[in-house]
């Protein structure tokens, strides 16, 4: 957190619902259809026709269920230029005469990580019951594409990528996910640290509109005095450069 990384080691979203779509049924939809589906997830075996280049997928009926889409919508996505696709019974089936057999079998491979349905990043959903409400964690985060949703009541939704609330909702909010995190990392431990301090470091960190890391890069990059800069890394570097220039220090800071 204090680093301000750009991808936080475990991403995740709490998706709040508005009223009308908090249910236990509405609930389980939505989540269906955030969750990231790939065609490997939903296939029974995918098959290759080396004789006549066809690559043949069999779709499994029960999973593709969970997804909400056709057999037809999925070949749909699928279809492309360099070869054709379409739907035989519960397959769908891919020629491509055109490919050579080592080609043909990457090819296969990558139809089998395509994407097919859900929301790109979202790995993982879980549903939990808080009070009266119905809130959905996830594993992964993409906010941008989940407040589009019907039935995300934006006003709640929140994300533990700082970059993406920054992006989405401003740096106000930023800065609020700043504190929350640091919070739930100390209560987590069971430590006691005033809250002036977070505020204050979350303060410092994105002060100027943007987020700055704790870090020599960052907010220390940044402070007027040189002995300030050289008290935290690298001392050596600032005096050089500081003589370089000719810089002076007043000595008005701690």
């Amino acid at each position: 957190i204090f680093d301000a990384r750009k991808e936080p080691t475990t991403p995740a979203m709490e998706i709040y619902l508005t009223k009308e779509y908090c249910d236990e049924k509405n609930s389980k939809l939505i989540a269906e259809k955030i969750k990231e589906v790939r065609l490997k997830e939903i296939l029974s075996e995918a098959k290759i026709n080396f004789s006549d280049k066809k690559i043949e997928l069999m779709i499994n009926p029960k999973s593709i269920k969970h997804t909400h889409m056709s057999i037809n919508t999925i070949a749909e996505k699928l279809s492309s230029k360099e070869y054709k696709v379409h739907v035989r019974d519960n397959s769908i089936v891919i020629s491509a005469p055109n490919l050579d057999f080592k080609e043909i079998y990457k090819l296969k491979e990558k139809m089998k990580d395509a994407m097919i349905s859900g929301i790109k990043g979202i790995s993982q959903v879980l549903i939990i019951k808080r009070d009266s409400n119905y809130i959905i964690l996830t594993s992964g985060s993409n906010l941008k594409e989940v407040i589009e949703l019907k039935g995300v009541n934006r006003e709640k939704t929140t994300t533990n990528n700082v970059y993406e609330m920054a992006e989405v909702f401003g740096i106000e909010a930023a800065r609020q996910t700043i504190i929350n995190e640091i919070n739930k990392v100390l209560s987590s431990q069971g430590l006691d640290i005033d809250t002036r301090h977070l505020k204050l470091v979350a303060d410092a960190m994105t002060v100027d509109g943007e987020i700055r890391g704790m870090t020599r890069m960052g907010i220390i990059s940044k402070k007027s005095s040189i002995l300030a800069r050289a008290s935290f890394e690298t001392p050596i570097n600032h005096f050089v450069n500081a003589t370089i220039k000719g810089s002076r220090d007043e000595l008005l800071s701690v």
